[in-house]
């Protein structure tokens, strides 16, 4: 039965390591096809550093009519040709200015709305695959919320949903275009209009608020509106250019690290799970070699994501450190005295011991990405470990939670046990 037992578990490691190999080999395939691309983005090494003007409004407010308006300018990558669906690209030969033309909000099509969010998030994504040469002309500098000047009533909750669609993008310079401002004596309403709806939402970095008419309008046989406010905008928007470069570099940098930390955090949660399952075993392995494999496997990747370059004695350092057996004494210890099998304990303690250390890895990780930590001081980094495992709120949370329910985890299995205490964890419901 023992033998069949660590057959088992030897099938379950093997397992988890070809996911987590197969999580790296992803990675690598994703890292490659983003450097042959920045390259071929690359091209032309001269070309002028333009700003990316995101524009945003409802269907029907004006938005392609105004980029089409702005001296020179030509459609770059359409629909067929961009890797973000429906979204035309238009760059202007007089000005320094790229256009990013979005899908409109559909005022009351739930449906419109979804696709456009999904589009303008998915436009996102792509920019922060960019680096190097290519990451100069990536991003979103400068937000153009375009609200139809004869539509007043609507600003509320467009504003509120084009607001809600540049969250990522911290701080971004905003001007508020009023498109077809055909009367003046409706300029100053509509002016009112929109400081009442941005009031109403949070972090508007507001800029101007410009009037705009995109093409010259007959509104009957005698009155006939000319253009308005086109060189004014560009020019406005040119002033915030070094500010907005930096905010949107800033944003870019920002983005990156939080994708990688949800990627790493994904990568802790499959192998803390795979620990709960491996650990429950009727002996003490605190101080056994059960879960060193998986604890290597999971430093090496976690150093991956944040793309330090480590070495075979980092690795050991980082996995023979006092830091792990501490965990599992801290969380053993309180737990022996409930009506839970030990083997049930265990494997819950194994589960705790790679999530802590894969938090404290990710912790590092960041810390090294970021300029914080050296990489070539291994002293530093393993003391950064053993801080963070020491003090991670999750041991004393796990053992509240074990000590606390007890009764009603009897005759659940770790892994059963264990996955309740992520949901909880990744919901911060233990405290």
């Amino acid at each position: 039965m023992e033998q069949q037992g660590m057959e088992t578990r030897n099938m379950e490691q093997q397992s988890i390591r070809q996911d987590i190999e197969q999580q790296d080999i992803r990675q690598q395939d994703a890292e490659q096809q983003d450097t042959q691309r920045q390259d071929a983005e690359q091209g032309n090494t001269q070309q002028e550093r333009k700003m990316n003007v995101l524009v945003l409004g409802a269907a029907g407010a004006g938005k392609s009519t105004l980029i089409r308006s702005i001296s020179e300018t030509r459609l770059v990558v359409g629909p067929g040709g961009s890797a973000v669906r429906k979204i035309d690209i238009y760059e202007s030969d007089t000005w320094p200015l790229r256009f990013i033309d979005t899908r409109g909000f559909e005022n009351g099509c739930a449906r419109q709305k979804r696709k456009a969010k999904k589009q303008i998030s998915a436009f996102s994504k792509e920019q922060l695959r960019k680096s190097g040469k290519a990451a100069e002309h990536a991003g979103v500098d400068v937000v153009w919320f375009c609200l139809e000047g004869t539509s007043r009533k609507d600003y509320e909750k467009n504003v509120k949903l084009m607001a809600k669609e540049i969250r990522r993008w911290r701080d971004v310079p905003v001007f508020v275009v009023i498109t077809k401002s055909y009367f003046p004596q409706d300029i100053e309403e509509n002016r009112k209009a929109v400081i009442q709806a941005l009031a109403k939402v949070k972090r508007i970095n507001l800029q101007q608020i410009l009037p705009v008419v995109a093409k010259e309008a007959f509104l009957d046989e005698m009155i006939k509106v000319p253009p308005l406010g086109i060189a004014e905008l560009c020019e406005a928007t040119l002033e915030c250019a070094d500010t907005a470069k930096q905010i949107s570099a800033d944003n870019r940098r920002r983005m990156g690290l939080e994708q990688k930390k949800f990627t790493a955090n994904t990568v802790v949660g499959t192998a803390a799970a795979a620990a709960a399952a491996i650990g429950a075993v009727p002996f003490s392995f605190a101080d056994s070699a059960i879960l060193v494999p998986l604890e290597t496997m999971l430093t090496r990747s976690i150093l991956k994501i944040y793309r330090v370059q480590f070495s075979g004695e980092l690795v050991s350092a980082i996995v023979g450190s006092a830091a792990i057996t501490n965990v599992a004494k801290a969380v053993l210890t309180p737990l022996k005295a409930l009506p839970i099998a030990g083997s049930v304990i265990n494997g819950v303690v194994a589960g705790t011991i790679v999530l802590v250390l894969g938090e404290a890895e990710i912790a590092v990780g960041e810390a090294i990405y970021t300029g914080k930590l050296d990489p070539s001081r291994m002293d530093d980094i393993i003391r950064t470990i053993e801080e963070k495992t020491a003090n991670s709120p999750v041991i004393g949370n796990v053992v509240k939670y074990l000590q606390e329910n007890a009764p009603s985890l009897v005759g659940k299995n770790s892994k059963e046990i264990f996955a309740i205490l992520q949901r909880l964890l990744r919901k911060k419901l233990l405290k």
